[in-house]
């Protein structure tokens, strides 16, 4: 990746809000899955289905922020 002075700003900013945007994703995983919990001991099975998409859509979006972090890096 060519290093410009219009580019370099932006990879620092973005290096920068990489790890909240982890973090803010880590904190929903935390809550849709206590909501998990209750709805499955509310016996609804759609919900808890549901909500395990939710976390694994979520869980997805962390490992291509990864990703992206690490192409920041180059």
């Amino acid at each position: 990746m060519k290093i410009t002075p219009e580019v370099g700003p932006y990879l620092q900013k973005l290096e920068k809000i990489i790890p909240y945007w982890i973090k803010h994703n880590n904190e929903h995983i935390n809550e849709h899955k206590s909501w998990m919990e209750d709805a499955g001991k509310l016996g609804l099975t759609e919900i808890v289905v549901e909500l395990g998409e939710v976390i694994e859509l979520l869980k997805k979006a962390n490992r291509h922020i990864d990703i992206l972090n690490e192409k920041t890096r180059k």
